[in-house]
């Protein structure tokens, strides 16, 4: 006989790419510092892990309530965790509600867990899915955002499944319903300018994305051989200034101060300002730069 729960599964993304900078040491404690951060949120919300499978972690909630209230805050914990460690990397989480049959040793499967393990591998660093069915039993008090990515198919399902990203509103202090500590910054507000030579753009809770690349109905137009057709985008997700790389030779970004990062197909999350290489570093830049604002 089985029962409703609500499985949650939470990734550390580009895990292999941390052991072969870091070294196999130095990496498994990251990476079991990082789970054991996961595993005290999750009981923060009255999860039950289940299991740990080398980088993930699998928990087990009563309701889709409290694993998306947990889930905004291990993707908000766990990019504090990795910018204090000064390495590039951060959450994929998937979940979803239904019957599971528990097994002896604690373990469940069913219908709830191959969904929810697609979600996870459909998701992208610091990123949340959720299939439809389980965006409408989340309590509509949450003040969630919510938008259909895809639809894929799923073992177990004969129809396409409906997925969805969900994102706290960046103008609400807090989540409702649990002990959530505020953000830092409640009564400020942020824009992200982003300037290619005469060309000047802005990214806020208003104007959330903007695509860029070689192709010219890209919101952004850079004509270069280095560049994709369409090599990526900038999004404002969750409170933060997300730059998404989709292309073939990746993405050199150089925050002020700070040492370059290459990325390729992979997110960084933008702060304080620097510039933008696409395609090589040695590209004509884009300027960006995070501006604060008190409201009222």
């Amino acid at each position: 006989m089985g029962s409703e729960s609500t499985i949650l599964f939470a990734d550390i993304s580009g895990s292999t790419k941390l052991y072969e900078t870091l070294g196999d040491e130095a990496a498994l404690v990251l990476v079991s510092d990082c789970l054991q951060l996961l595993h005290q949120l999750g009981q923060k919300y009255q999860g039950q892990v289940v299991k740990t499978i080398g980088d993930e972690i699998m928990i087990r909630f009563p309701n889709p309530s409290l694993a998306a209230q947990a889930a905004f805050e291990m993707q908000d914990q766990s990019a504090q965790f990795f910018l204090n460690r000064k390495v590039i990397s951060g959450l994929k989480v998937g979940f979803n509600h239904g019957t599971v049959i528990e097994q002896e040793d604690g373990d469940v499967f069913g219908d709830a867990v191959n969904v929810a393990a697609r979600m996870v591998q459909l998701a992208k660093r610091n990123q949340i899915l959720t299939p439809a069915e389980t965006v409408r039993l989340i309590d509509p008090a949450l003040p969630l955002q919510k938008r259909l990515v895809e639809r894929t198919l799923v073992r177990g399902k004969q129809e396409p499944v409906d997925v969805y990203e969900i994102l706290v509103h960046a103008s609400d202090a807090t989540i409702v319903g649990a002990d959530i500590t505020p953000p830092v910054m409640p009564l400020q507000a942020l824009r992200l300018r982003l300037q290619f030579r005469d060309q000047v753009h802005y990214l806020d809770e208003q104007h959330h994305s903007l695509s860029l690349g070689r192709a010219p109905d890209n919101d952004l137009v850079i004509r270069s051989d280095q560049v994709s057709r369409q090599h990526g985008r900038i999004e404002f997700r969750r409170g933060k200034f997300i730059l998404v790389d989709q292309s073939s030779n990746g993405t050199h970004i150089h925050p002020q101060g700070e040492p370059p990062v290459h990325i390729r197909r992979d997110e960084f999350i933008l702060q304080k300002e620097g510039t933008i290489h696409p395609g090589a570093p040695d590209t004509e830049p884009i300027r960006y730069q995070c501006l604060v604002s008190r409201l009222g």
